[in-house]
């Protein structure tokens, strides 16, 4: 299949990918920790009507798999069919972004490790999931959502999932398209001008991966703050949505 082809979620089909994780999950795939009740198409909270997704992220070069996506449309037409819309609220430093999600302003955000070990820290904190990684560094980025958007609706977190491993596969397979669509991106959300050629240059520096890099994070925890947040590492990570797509365009799935 042509990777540029974006495929239409319906509601039948996410239904039907949702029993295909329980089933891989309960014959011996990684099982989600705490475990919330995902994926569960009979959830009432999935069919109580429309749903706003706020997608949180900064327009730099580490985070352009959400500039790309919301592009090229692919968490829009990714969701389509599961009764969720998305609103991309942009944020102009980490941490900005870090604060409105320890807050409950956003669902699902792109951020650093740095913001997840703040989020984790606080004590007036949303409890969060890792559900994919971005991009890897000196800070790794991770896509995450809280726990109560992924308890209430799995369909959209699959939706979340898929765009975010499209954006990757784009950008590690076709540098100059994807260069041009962060570039295009990128200027409606700041006004700021960029080239292509500059985009593709820092998107070619950079690593891209749907890998979370749970070790990077774990051996970032500064000692002043282990006691309160390396209890919480082993219940961070929710990767059974990523663990199935990855599965389903032949690529292997992520340790954490």
């Amino acid at each position: 299949m042509n990777r540029q082809t974006l495929v239409v979620v319906s509601a039948v089909a996410v239904a039907v990918i949702a029993t295909v994780v329980v089933l891989m999950l309960s014959a011996g795939g990684r099982p989600s920790a705490p475990g919330p009740a995902w994926p569960d198409s009979a959830n009432p909270s999935e069919a109580a009507g429309p749903v706003t997704l706020r997608l949180g992220f900064v327009a730099d070069i580490p985070q352009a798999p959400a500039l790309i996506s919301l592009q090229d449309d692919l968490f829009t037409n990714d969701l389509r069919g599961t009764g969720i819309t998305l609103r991309s609220v942009l944020f102009h430093s980490d941490s900005a972004e870090a604060t409105a999600l320890a807050s409950g302003q956003l669902d699902a955000a792109y951020v650093t490790a740095g913001s997840i070990l703040t989020d984790l820290a606080s004590s007036h904190s949303t409890k969060i999931a890792v559900i994919s990684g971005a991009s890897a560094g000196g800070s790794p980025v991770n896509l995450v959502v809280t726990r109560a958007f992924l308890s209430a609706h799995s369909a959209g977190v699959l939706a979340l999932v898929k765009g975010q491993v499209q954006a990757n596969d784009l950008i590690n397979h076709d540098l100059l398209e994807s260069a041009a669509a962060y570039t295009a991106e990128f200027t409606a959300l700041t006004g700021q001008s960029l080239t292509a050629s500059a985009a593709a240059t820092s998107l070619g520096r950079t690593r891209f991966t749907d890998d979370p890099s749970a070790a990077s994070l774990a051996a970032m925890v500064p000692s002043g703050l282990s006691s309160v947040v390396r209890p919480a590492l082993p219940t961070l990570y929710d990767v059974g949505p990523l663990d199935l797509q990855l599965r389903m365009v032949g690529e292997r799935p992520v340790e954490v």
